[in-house]
């Protein structure tokens, strides 16, 4: 192991540039790690310039280190690089299927003691999470945006912006995550009807392809930067490559009231030609609608990647925030959510002592958010506030006079 000869400026922080198995360079900063690098010089230049502008302002301004705050990963114990799955939710591995005859690889991930992995994140959140929020974006606001963004997705997934495309879901401006060959997820930004927001959406083969621990990363970050994030869309899974659950069971288990909750059997539908003839083209079973805010998929994987022999079966848990609450923890308990969502889910996935979970439901004016309602509250009273205040009145007067003998929340 490498370790810097120098200090950080003004906060006598050491560093050290590790050399991985993968040939790469990480530089770690009193024991976290900032970022990999293809070229040592590329890290000692990056320290360089933490040196120059300091640390504090780092630590501050640059997301890099704004990730590096909220405990984005140890270093590792030895000089190879090598971690334990200590703090890890997921791990990558691959399962190989046959096609036409020929082998075909399939990168996947698995929970590391947990019924579920995370296969699809959608995130919202004010674009002053990355940098001072503008009405409209000149070309100039929108690339330094955008930079920031991709910065701090790097530091936390491994990877970032690749190429800027068209607007998406109502937003002016998007940029695809990934690589050449391969689309990782969707950034978008700016619009009229988006009130200052950016969505981040995550695809399967993203969160496939993102570093180990990406999970704690992005919960820290949340808990560091943006505590008000709301999770629009998370999707659990669990694969049962040798077909230990089948879409046949879990038609009979809701039969049997399995997928049951609060003494209402949920909507069920049947999808494929192999409920009627067997022809081993591949089946689903669905609970839920498609605006259902919980929509469970019980189906032959291994028949959609082209391997009609392969007895693979994924059950995948889709959660929408339009009734419920999807909490930033599910990012570190995904089996727990998944085992609570269904009595028949808690029972087949019993060998991993889960304590369930359950999302929560909630009523409309939550939906509002608090970020939203003190933004506006603060827009429009502060004025009023620094008046009042100094014409001498208390705290608990000037909150007196504001509510107006009023007692109701927002409404939607």
């Amino acid at each position: 192991m490498q370790f810097g000869k120098t200090r950080i400026k003004d906060c006598m922080m050491g560093y050290e540039i590790v050399k991985t198995e993968s040939g790469k360079y990480a530089l770690y900063i009193d024991g976290c790690h900032i970022h990999d690098y293809s070229r040592r010089r590329d890290a000692v230049r990056r320290v360089r310039q933490l040196q120059e502008q300091g640390v504090a302002d780092a630590q501050t301004d640059s997301r890099e280190a704004a990730a590096v705050c909220a405990g984005a990963q140890p270093a590792p114990a030895s000089n190879t690089g090598g971690t334990d799955c200590a703090g890890q939710v997921s791990q990558s591995y691959s399962h190989t299927v046959m096609v036409r005859g020929k082998v075909k690889r399939i990168p996947l991930r698995r929970g590391v003691g947990t019924a579920a992995h995370i296969d699809t994140l959608t995130l919202t959140m004010r674009e002053d999470v990355f940098a001072q929020e503008v009405k409209t974006h000149t070309d100039e606001t929108k690339a330094e945006l955008a930079k920031i963004i991709s910065q701090t997705i790097h530091t936390l997934m491994g990877f970032g912006i690749y190429e800027e495309r068209n607007g998406i879901n109502g937003y002016k401006h998007s940029y695809r995550m990934g690589t050449d060959n391969a689309t990782y997820g969707v950034v978008a930004f700016g619009g009229t009807n988006q009130k200052g927001s950016v969505m981040i959406y995550f695809y399967g083969d993203g969160l496939t392809a993102a570093k180990d621990g990406w999970e704690t990363r992005l919960y820290n970050w949340l808990g560091a930067f943006a505590p008000y994030a709301t999770i629009t869309r998370c999707d659990l899974a669990h694969d049962f490559l040798d077909g230990g659950y089948t879409p046949d069971q879990a038609y009979q288990d809701w039969l049997g009231g399995g997928y049951t909750a609060n003494n209402r059997r949920p909507r069920a539908r049947k999808h494929g030609y192999d409920w009627l003839d067997d022809q081993r083209t591949g089946k689903t079973f669905y609970v839920g609608t498609p605006q259902s805010s919980r929509l469970l998929r019980v189906y032959e994987k291994g028949c959609e990647q082209g391997d009609y022999t392969s007895p693979w079966v994924r059950v995948e848990l889709q959660l929408r925030n339009r009734e419920i609450i999807i909490p930033h923890e599910i990012l570190l308990y995904p089996g727990e959510y998944l085992t609570g969502a269904y009595p028949a889910l808690a029972a087949l996935f019993a060998e991993y002592t889960h304590t369930p979970k359950k999302v929560e439901y909630t009523k409309k004016f939550i939906e509002i958010g608090l970020e939203h309602c003190v933004r506006y509250a603060s827009m429009q009273a502060s004025g009023t506030v620094n008046a009042l205040e100094a014409y001498g009145l208390a705290d608990h007067e000037i909150v007196k006079l504001l509510k107006g003998g009023k007692k109701n929340c927002p409404s939607g």
